[in-house]
C-alpha cells in the first residue's frame, strides 16, 4: 500500500492547484499500487470543491466498489469526512445530470 501524506498541502486545502496536485499524486500512485492510503492527519479543513475535485473525481472514475477497495482515508476528522462525502455526492450528481 502506498501512503500519501497531505501535510505539505495543509492545514487547509482550498485551491484548485492543490486539488489538482493531490488528485495527480493519488492517480499516479494507483497505477503502480493496488491500494493508496491518504493521510489527512494535519489537515484541519478542505474546501468542498477540492473534496469534489479529488475524492469525487476518484469515486466517479473508479466506481463505488473500487473506490472503497483502493482508497483508504486515514486520520481525517469527522468534519473532513463530512466534507469529503459532500464532495463525492456533488460529483455523483454532476456526472448523472451530465
Amino acid at each position: 500500500m502506498k501512503n500519501i501524506s497531505l501535510d505539505d498541502f495543509g492545514p487547509i486545502i482550498s485551491t484548485k492547484e492543490s486539488g489538482s496536485k493531490i488528485l495527480g499524486l493519488i492517480t499516479e500512485s494507483l497505477k503502480t499500487n493496488p491500494k493508496v492510503s491518504v493521510d489527512l492527519g494535519n489537515i484541519r479543513s478542505m474546501a468542498t470543491f477540492c473534496a469534489k475535485q479529488i475524492f469525487g473525481k476518484l469515486y466517479v472514475t473508479l466506481g463505488a466498489e473500487k473506490f472503497f477497495e483502493n482508497i483508504e482515508i486515514v486520520n481525517a476528522s469527522d468534519d473532513l469526512k463530512s466534507i469529503i462525502k459532500i464532495g463525492i455526492q456533488s460529483a455523483i450528481q454532476e456526472s448523472v445530470s451530465g
